[in-house]
Protein backbone atom coordinates (compact mmCIF):
# COMPACT_ATOMS: atom_id res chain seq x y z
CA UNK A 1 0.00 0.00 0.00
CA UNK A 2 1.61 3.88 -0.41
CA UNK A 3 1.84 6.44 1.88
CA UNK A 4 0.64 9.13 -0.90
CA UNK A 5 -2.46 10.56 0.14
CA UNK A 6 -4.95 10.06 -2.74
CA UNK A 7 -6.24 12.84 -4.91
CA UNK A 8 -9.85 13.03 -5.13
CA UNK A 9 -10.90 13.64 -9.23
CA UNK A 10 -14.61 14.88 -7.98
CA UNK A 11 -13.34 19.11 -8.29
CA UNK A 12 -11.35 19.03 -11.46
CA UNK A 13 -13.94 16.85 -13.01
CA UNK A 14 -17.07 19.23 -12.02
CA UNK A 15 -14.73 22.25 -13.34
CA UNK A 16 -14.62 20.45 -16.43
CA UNK A 17 -17.95 19.93 -16.90
CA UNK A 18 -18.90 23.58 -15.62
CA UNK A 19 -18.95 24.79 -19.26
CA UNK A 20 -21.18 22.68 -20.26
CA UNK A 21 -23.78 24.18 -18.48
CA UNK A 22 -24.40 27.66 -19.49
CA UNK A 23 -27.86 28.01 -18.82
CA UNK A 24 -27.86 27.28 -14.89
CA UNK A 25 -24.09 28.74 -14.56
CA UNK A 26 -25.93 32.39 -16.51
CA UNK A 27 -29.09 31.97 -13.39
CA UNK A 28 -26.68 31.47 -10.71
CA UNK A 29 -24.61 34.75 -11.69
CA UNK A 30 -27.17 36.68 -12.41
CA UNK A 31 -28.93 35.32 -8.88
CA UNK A 32 -25.50 36.43 -6.62
CA UNK A 33 -25.99 39.85 -8.71
CA UNK A 34 -29.13 40.06 -7.13
CA UNK A 35 -28.49 39.63 -3.99
CA UNK A 36 -25.23 41.28 -3.55
CA UNK A 37 -27.53 44.12 -4.95
CA UNK A 38 -30.34 43.85 -1.86
CA UNK A 39 -27.94 42.87 0.56
CA UNK A 40 -30.52 39.66 1.58
CA UNK A 41 -31.50 36.62 0.51
CA UNK A 42 -30.10 33.25 -0.90
CA UNK A 43 -29.31 31.35 -4.34
CA UNK A 44 -29.43 27.69 -3.04
CA UNK A 45 -32.18 27.05 -5.87
CA UNK A 46 -30.09 27.88 -8.93
CA UNK A 47 -26.59 26.45 -7.29
CA UNK A 48 -27.98 23.39 -6.77
CA UNK A 49 -29.99 24.17 -10.84
CA UNK A 50 -26.30 24.20 -11.22
CA UNK A 51 -24.98 21.51 -9.44
CA UNK A 52 -27.48 19.15 -10.70
CA UNK A 53 -26.71 19.68 -14.58
CA UNK A 54 -22.69 19.62 -13.65
CA UNK A 55 -23.56 16.46 -11.71
CA UNK A 56 -25.09 14.75 -14.72
CA UNK A 57 -21.99 15.35 -16.89
CA UNK A 58 -19.51 14.39 -14.08
CA UNK A 59 -21.05 11.03 -13.51
CA UNK A 60 -20.24 8.83 -16.09
CA UNK A 61 -16.52 9.69 -15.91
CA UNK A 62 -16.25 9.60 -11.79
CA UNK A 63 -17.97 6.14 -12.28
CA UNK A 64 -15.89 5.02 -14.74
CA UNK A 65 -12.55 5.53 -12.35
CA UNK A 66 -14.26 3.65 -9.91
CA UNK A 67 -13.21 -0.17 -9.44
Amino acid sequence: MSDEEPVDPLPGIREACLPKCPVPKKAYEACIKRIEAKGEGDCEAWYFDMLTCVDKCAAPQILSLTK
